[in-house]
């Protein structure tokens, strides 16, 4: 299991910079960076993440040795442990989704993101990887533009930060294990059973085209299934579900 080693902010730009820069100097797996406020967040495609005071934001350093083409199936490891660790606080379990391939709903409001950026010196090989995540506990960021929630919204339990950060510590060694022993397929299966519009018409964007399809799962290296009008199946590494 990972042995986890916490530097503590009260604000940096962004905790995957600031991340990427402990790696840099040499630190290792298990690394982790968290700040009470982010001045520079950001997400997928670089958008910004609003980052004030009073929800979680967190980056570590993983270093998983797998080959660039199937280092995508980190995020969705991520994923379930950050689900893992909103089950228990929920007032109700179906709240939660996962939407493909980095974000986390509850009753379809963004609750959580993920970032994963990858830093290779050999070819085709993954050999570090910096996770950012950020979990909305108790602010609703305004200005977003898609709907978004916090997990206060949902839960009639207290939030204490530090308990929730905790336990999202321990999910991810407990998922990373899975991942690392049994391979990709059990992660896969047990995203798929809370996956976000699966076997409903969706609306993608490919590149700079948005095209209407049917989600129809995920193929084993975790790329969405996307099933056109004609019956035509396409698999989708790089694409957003909108």
């Amino acid at each position: 299991m990972i042995h986890f080693t916490l530097y503590d902010y009260p604000v940096v730009g962004s905790t995957n910079d600031e991340a990427k820069t402990l790696l840099t100097k040499g630190f290792g797996e298990g690394t982790v960076v968290r700040a009470e406020r982010q001045t520079a967040g950001r997400g997928r495609r670089g958008r910004q993440w609003i980052s004030e005071a009073g929800n979680l934001y967190v980056s570590l350093i993983l270093c998983p040795k797998c080959s660039l083409s199937e280092v995508s199936q980190l995020s969705f490891v991520i994923a379930l442990a950050v689900g893992n660790t909103l089950l228990p606080y929920l007032t109700d379990i179906e709240f939660l989704s996962y939407k493909w391939p980095n974000d986390l709903l509850l009753k379809k409001e963004k609750v959580a993101g993920i970032l994963i950026e990858t830093e290779s010196q050999k070819a085709q090989l993954a050999e570090a990887c910096v996770v950012g995540i950020g979990l909305n506990l108790n602010i609703v960021p305004e200005h977003s533009a898609y709907p978004v929630t916090a997990l206060k919204n949902h839960s009639e339990l207290p939030l204490d930060r530090d308990v929730v950060f905790s336990e999202l510590l321990t999910q991810i060694a407990n998922q990373y294990w899975i991942w690392q022993k049994e391979g990709f397929n059990p992660i896969r299966e047990a995203w798929l059973e809370r996956a976000h519009g699966l076997g409903q018409e969706l609306l993608i964007t490919v590149g700079k085209s948005k095209v209407h399809g049917q989600f129809m799962g995920l193929s084993p290296e975790g790329a969405l299934l996307m099933k056109e009008a004609n019956g035509l199946v396409h698999k989708l590494m790089s694409a957003e579900v909108l």
